[in-house]
């Protein structure tokens, strides 16, 4: 309608001709010809009323509005539910209409339905523009393409940890054998110092080794990877699954390191992972130090600025814990690794989380902490806090038990309290006393107490060395008598010297 109203202006004002307006506005003259009728017809005069809109002056020229007709009347089609229908394969949008049609014989034609379906797909693919701020995000992905190195004697593939800063665009890889959560949360480490601080959110993609549960909404972290965020005080935000826009930064910088620096070392084998990673840190330092084709700077300098924004490093790196599902035995303790390490009584029975690092053994309920030990060394079975305990395992003792060996004999009771003092842990005394004192139902009380008194007396503590005693008869024997001191005793020496006294008189 603008070119219409500059034909006309020209025409009534400037008084050309339709030849040298058609040449002027690069139209047909028989179009010039047939506007300047159609105004003439319409019983508008120049200049129009200052009023006249363009939808009213196409009205009075053409008599309706284009595409308008029984085409507009008749019943659209649903194109919410035809468009999710284009992803299939084989389906064309000829297919769709052609069934659009089969069902409405007059509906709009093949030409509508292709118009009207992509001012719907284009409303539908808009894109977000993301204006990042500075210092708040990082991206962290792995790149498609890997690298070949030496271990050994085989050939390994290196898979290529790639990190990005939002604002600056600032790209950071690092090589790594395999993609689990160590390689993951080191390559988040070295990517916050190679950028020289932490950001407020950190957006990964969603790997089986740090997302326990992949979400739209309310994505699941893995323990450790909760762990890593609260050492770094980091919020995690996992990018949707098949939303790469939603790490779009990251995703270009994959591209940027795969196109100018990967693919030209695709047939080397590098002699080692270190070595590569020396190669790869050289050719990053003159990525990011080259100047950018559409902005002001590069990457390091733009970097400078960022770094005012991040939060500094914490003072200590993070250590990966393993994460360990456990029920607390009878004996109030779990079991870690054929270690055993103890946790408030109350617990038995229960569910807990074990978080096991290189110093520590954590026991957790519900993210809440119950009990914390050192490592035990490689020899030590059981780890005891006398905390955990209750009151009669305090004493090493257990009321039912000793109230069991009184009834066989204070001989008995000596021995059961002997066996709770030597043991480290008091399950293992229980244990060995309950065997101690069945032992009376086969062998009898009197027998029992016999070999209790001699064990004893024998240091043998335990309950083999009882049940043994009992088997080879030897409670019948008498005990060995203590060595009598007395003025009329005579001993061996006594006799000796005699003999020689009596030999001399001879």
């Amino acid at each position: 309608m603008r070119q219409i109203r500059e034909l006309l202006r020209l025409h009534y004002e400037e008084g050309l001709s339709q030849r040298v307006l058609a040449r002027s506005q690069g139209v047909a003259r028989c179009t010039v010809e047939r506007l300047l009728k159609r105004f003439a017809g319409s019983g508008l005069a120049w200049p129009p009323d200052a009023g006249l809109t363009d939808e009213e002056l196409e009205r009075r020229l053409y008599g309706r509005r284009s595409h308008q007709g029984a085409a507009k009347r008749c019943v659209r089609p649903n194109y919410a539910a035809i468009a999710p229908q284009l992803a299939r394969k084989g389906v064309t949008r000829r297919l769709l209409w052609t069934e659009y049609r089969d069902q409405q014989p007059d509906g709009i034609g093949y030409t509508v339905f292709c118009d009207e379906l992509g001012a719907f797909l284009a409303d539908r693919d808009l894109a977000y523009r993301h204006d990042h701020v500075p210092g708040e995000k990082a991206y962290f992905d792995f790149a498609g393409l890997t690298l070949r190195y030496r271990d050994g004697d085989r050939v390994a593939a290196a898979h290529i940890f790639t990190a990005a800063l939002g604002w600056s665009n600032t790209i950071f890889a690092y090589a790594y054998a395999n993609e689990t959560a160590d390689s993951w949360l080191d390559g988040h480490h070295r990517a916050f110092v190679a950028f020289g601080g932490v950001t407020r959110i950190a957006v990964p993609d969603n790997p089986r080794a740090l997302i326990a549960r992949a979400d739209r909404f309310e994505p699941k972290l893995t323990a450790v990877y909760r762990d890593f965020a609260r050492h770094y005080d980091v919020v995690v935000i996992p990018a949707r699954v098949r939303k790469p826009k939603d790490k779009s930064a990251v995703e270009g910088a994959v591209k940027i390191i795969e196109m100018r620096i990967l693919a030209s070392a695709r047939d080397r084998v590098f002699a080692s992972l270190a070595v590569l990673n020396d190669w790869l840190a050289e050719k990053l330092g003159a990525l990011n130090a080259a100047p950018f084709q559409k902005r002001v700077g590069s990457r390091w300098s733009q970097l400078i600025e960022e770094r005012r924004h991040l939060s500094p490093l914490p003072a200590t790196r993070f250590e990966m814990a393993t994460y360990l599902a456990r029920k607390v035995a009878r004996d109030y303790h779990v079991d870690v690794q054929r270690q055993y390490y103890s946790v408030p009584y109350a617990h038995v029975g229960q569910a807990v989380e074990v978080r096991l690092t290189r110093t520590h053994v954590e026991v957790l309920q519900r993210d809440q902490r119950i009990a914390l030990h050192r490592r035990a060394s490689p020899g030590q079975r059981f780890v005891t806090d006398p905390a955990h305990m209750p009151v009669h395992h305090r004493a090493y003792a257990d009321p039912k038990i000793l109230h069991r060996a009184a009834a066989v004999g204070s001989g008995t009771v000596a021995f059961i309290e002997t066996l709770f003092a030597k043991r480290r842990h008091p399950e293992q005394a229980i244990r060995s006393a309950q065997g101690v004192l069945g032992l009376a139902r086969d062998h009898g009380a009197p027998a029992l107490e016999a070999a209790c008194i001699r064990a004893c007396a024998l240091d043998t503590i335990g309950y083999e060395h009882v049940r043994r005693l009992l088997l080879s008869a030897r409670t019948q024997l008498p005990l060995p008598l203590p060595p009598q001191t007395h003025e009329h005793v005579r001993g061996g020496d006594y006799f000796s010297a005699s003999h020689r006294e009596i030999d001399h008189a001879a």
